[in-house]
Order: C-alpha cells, then structure tokens, then sequence
C-alpha cells in the first residue's frame, strides 16, 4: 500500500489510521473515500452533538456504493480502544449488542475509515435508553405521488404542531422524503411517543384520506403519501441529520427552515455542497437536542383514544 493511500492522522487527540483514500466510493459521480473522511471531519462540530451518547446502527459500504452494503450494531474486533461502545441487552438474541457511541471526531473518522457512509442512531441516548428525547414524523412519497404531494403533507405537520403549541424541525432525508422531528422532555416511554406520532398521522390521514396512509402494505402505500410512526420504537433508528447517503450523488440529509419547503428537494445537498450551507445558517437543528417540550395534553388525547 502506497503512503498516498495509507496514513497515519492527527484526529482531535488522538491518531487515526486512514486507508486506500484514493478509492472511488460513488463511481458515477467520483467521490472518494478521502471525501468522506473529508466531509465527516469538517461538519464534526455540527454533527457530534446529534449523535452524542446515543446508541449507532451504521451501513458499511467498504468497496463503495457499487457494491453491496451491510448493517453494523455490534462494534467490531479490533477497533481502537479509545471508542466508546454501550452494552444494550438484545431482544432479538441473547446477550448484548455493543453499540458504538459516536461522542468525538475521531471516532467519526475512523467510523468513515472503516467504509460507514449511513449513520443511524437512536431515538434515546444511553443514559435513558427507554426515553426518547425527540419524536419524528416519517414522511415518504410512494408509487404514484410526487414530491408536491409530499410537500402539502409535511405542511399539514407543520399545521398540526401549531394547532398543538408544539415545535417541529423539518429534514430532507437525502433520498425521497422528509423527517419532522418533535423534541421533548426525556421523561416519555417509545410506546407513549409512538403514540403521540400515531395521534398525529391518524388526524393528517383523516383530513386527507386520498392521499396520505399509515399502512405499509403495497396495496395501500400506491398513490399516497406514508407517514411513518412505528420507528418510534426501542431500538429502530433513523438516518442522522447531516447524514450520508450510499446513493447516487452522495446527497446529505440536511435541516431546513419551514419557509423553505417549496423551494427544495431531497437530494438538494450533498457532500459538496453541504458544508457552505452550514457556515452560512449554522446547525438549524440544534434546538432538536436543546428544547424539551410537554406533550402531555396532546398524548392524554392520544392515550384515551
């Protein structure tokens, strides 16, 4: 292996191994590790705090996009020994799945190191593992509808939360979609914040039957909007703000201002263009993991119906 492809760097505090840099990651567009590695390091100071502390499921692409990707949760032999890992006992198999935590920019490095492009993380960080600190309202087009469909529905979010006193803050995911994410206190159950998001999609779907469902079976998804509420559980996870995406483009999932919606596509940013947007507004997603709101009144509806 040549120095150009294998170095050894300076990463926050600690040194980080870096490998085959010059591999082609997105081959229609030319994108190369190193970009990854370069585009993780540099948005570091507004990503971190979103995945502080939570649990990660992670989608390694080590031989690029072209090739089949794979999930991680379980942290692999032989990582350096100043990652964080958090021991969360399995309901799938007996035993513990060592999440990885994600707390500092070397471990986002070494992360995009060993070839993870999507970042996936909990709901709840580990020190409350059973309470969320946010709910999100998953907003997805299907066969048959556009991204203006889409948009009337993440509007109708939009109404909603203000008719409930609550604050959202809108993301394009960087594939089709878009991702409304409600903070709140720490103090709710998965099944109580379900609930609430359930709540919510029942009202947008009963206003707008033609053309929004909650169902996921193919019969009912064709010509309507989905609105997710089942990743609000234990243990599900959702593409991180400022997220990768393993597809064409290396498109960026990016929060938006709510006056933005009509001028915007998913895939709008990627790892090009996404760091100018971030030195000029800053982390307008910041507030997600500083603001605790009360829903109670709105989940005691949710909870009698």
């Amino acid at each position: 292996m040549t120095r150009e492809t294998r170095t050894l760097a300076r990463v926050g505090e600690r040194e980080v191994r870096l490998t085959h840099l010059n591999k082609v990651y997105w081959p229609d567009d030319g994108y190369t590790k190193r970009d990854l590695i370069d585009y993780y390091y540099s948005v570091s100071p507004y990503l971190l705090p979103h995945l502080k502390d939570r649990p990660l499921s992670l989608v390694r692409f080590p031989d690029g996009v072209s090739s089949p990707g794979f999930y991680q949760k379980d942290a692999p032999q032989g990582m350096p020994e100043w990652v964080r890992v958090a021991p969360v006992m399995s309901k799938e198999r007996e035993g513990y799945v060592n999440f990885i935590l994600c707390d500092n920019v070397e471990t986002l490095v070494w992360m995009a190191n060993s070839g993870v492009i999507e970042i996936n993380p909990w709901l709840s960080r580990y020190d409350r593992l059973d309470y969320p600190d946010f709910a999100v309202f998953d907003i997805d087009p299907s066969e048959g509808t556009t991204w203006e469909d889409v948009k009337v529905v993440v509007k109708m979010v939009k109404s909603l939360l203000d008719q409930w006193n609550l604050r959202g803050f809108p993301k394009v995911s960087g594939a089709t979609g878009v991702h409304v994410y409600v903070p709140v206190e720490p103090r709710y159950t998965y099944k109580e914040i379900q609930a609430f998001v359930k709540y919510g999609a029942q009202f947008i779907r009963d206003a707008y039957p033609e053309k929004v469902t909650l169902e996921r079976k193919v019969k009912d998804l064709l010509g309507k909007v989905y609105i997710g509420f089942p990743q609000n559980s234990s243990g599900q996870t959702i593409g991180s703000v400022y997220c990768v995406r393993a597809t064409r483009g290396a498109p960026v999932s990016m929060p938006i201002r709510w006056e933005e919606l009509d001028s915007v596509t998913p895939k709008k940013w990627n790892i090009t263009t996404a760091l100018p947007r971030l030195q000029e507004l800053g982390d307008l997603f910041l507030p997600v993991v500083s603001i605790k709101q009360n829903i109670d009144p709105v989940l005691k509806e949710a909870l009698a119906g």
